[in-house]
């Protein structure tokens, strides 16, 4: 009996909880009630670490308890932080349903603090789920409008005339595009949490520009060029723009301990622009290949690799097939790994001794190798023009492997 009473008793402060989102849209009773029931301060934030406040502007959550939601573990519901003597709940199965921090409480008492923190679990849910779905419905214009452009949709003035209410772009105006790419693998609250913290970022800074995840690993940025009274025209200067990302990327580094590299395209009209989208990405993986990661690169960053990548992709093909088709298709027949070693034979500077030591190899053994790469390529190291266009080759393929624009196994 006592058991029935208690259960209904939840049930009750979980429906009243509940209700008091819907009809005032705020989470004002939510807190309060949990504030007295465990007699301790409690902090209710969202998976990208805003917190929600009676009475206060939305603010961030402090570094040590943003980590906790990043390295959060999928199988708990709650953890206990001995360092901090906060005890953190996370409300539902989804990365986006919230989480609540209540401190100081000791280990001891987290047992008998997580029947009033499940009690407001559904209203926690059911205000972030509303605020997600309204969220979710501005993202979906946003993000197939961005596709539209990096897929070259052949629509994409027709489609900006039609939705020129949601979508503020303008058709004679120049763009460019920035991409991001982290220096490893996010989990998908960290993506999730990195996209809603640039666009806060981006909007406190006054910045007029559109980001979104895409292909599951790059942070894509559509930047508009902005007229300049000065010289009656767009301003050619990279100087803003550089220090724009350069300063976003410090911040990214603190909040999310991770660094990035950057790839920026050239300016086109917003027809054209999925060539300024794969010109960020030959700027971000020729820069990785060459030891230059980390970094914000443009594409004209990049020397004499900025007219080779402005060719076609058939023809970028052509350039590496013309002088490393025959090791790929010894290599494929042979099983041997003369590509591999032409390319640790470059990353060593041409250093033969240094190159054995890295393959683990003998260096006559070496010799024969490369000896054979001389063979099949009819080419020889003793020429620089040679070893230039072997260099060269080697890079576009690469690159082109490193974007799936090729089958390296094939």
């Amino acid at each position: 009996m006592q058991r029935s009473i208690k259960m209904a008793h939840t049930d009750e402060v979980k429906v009243s909880l509940t209700h008091s989102v819907l009809e005032m849209n705020n989470l004002e009773h939510v807190l309060s009630y949990l504030r007295e029931s465990t007699g301790r301060n409690v902090i209710i934030s969202d998976y990208k670490g805003t917190i929600y406040n009676l009475g206060s502007d939305q603010e961030q959550l402090p570094q040590s308890f943003f980590d906790i939601i990043l390295n959060w573990d999928e199988g708990s519901s709650y953890l206990w932080d001995e360092e901090l003597l906060t005890l953190c709940y996370k409300v539902g199965t989804s990365e986006k349903d919230g989480f609540i921090f209540v401190e100081p409480v000791h280990s001891e008492e987290c047992h008998e603090l997580i029947p009033s923190l499940e009690k407001a679990s559904l209203a926690v849910k059911t205000y972030f789920n509303l605020a997600h779905s309204m969220e979710k419905l501005n993202n979906v214009y946003t993000n197939n409008f961005i596709a539209d452009i990096l897929l070259c949709n052949i629509n994409i003035k027709e489609l900006l005339k039609q939705n020129s209410f949601l979508l503020n772009y303008d058709l004679n105006n120049l763009y460019y595009v920035c991409i991001m790419l982290t220096d490893r693998i996010l989990t998908e609250i960290e993506k999730q949490a990195l996209l809603a913290y640039t666009r806060d970022w981006l909007k406190l800074n006054k910045l007029d520009i559109f980001c979104t995840v895409w292909d599951n690993k790059y942070l894509v940025h559509i930047c508009p060029t902005h007229y300049d009274v000065k010289i009656l025209d767009v301003d050619s200067g990279w100087k803003k723009s550089l220090d724009n990302i350069t300063r976003y990327h410090e911040d990214v580094r603190k909040k999310f301990n991770f660094k990035a590299t950057f790839g920026i395209g050239n300016k086109y009209l917003i027809d054209k622009l999925h060539l300024s989208y794969q010109e960020a990405l030959y700027a971000i993986h020729l820069s990785e290949l060459t030891g230059n990661g980390n970094q914000v690169r443009h594409i004209y960053d990049l020397g004499v690799y900025s007219l080779i990548f402005s060719n076609s992709l058939d023809h970028l093909k052509s350039l590496y097939k013309k002088y490393l088709n025959a090791l790929i298709l010894h290599d494929k027949v042979n099983n041997s790994m003369l590509l591999d070693t032409l390319r640790c034979y470059f990353d060593a500077n041409l250093n033969i001794n240094e190159t054995a030591e890295r393959l683990f190899l003998h260096i006559n053994t070496l010799r024969y190798r490369l000896k054979r790469v001389e063979e099949l390529t009819n080419t020889s190291f003793q020429k620089a023009y040679d070893r230039t266009n072997l260099y060269i080759a080697l890079k576009v393929y690469d690159v082109l492997g490193r974007l799936e624009l090729i089958d390296p196994s094939q």
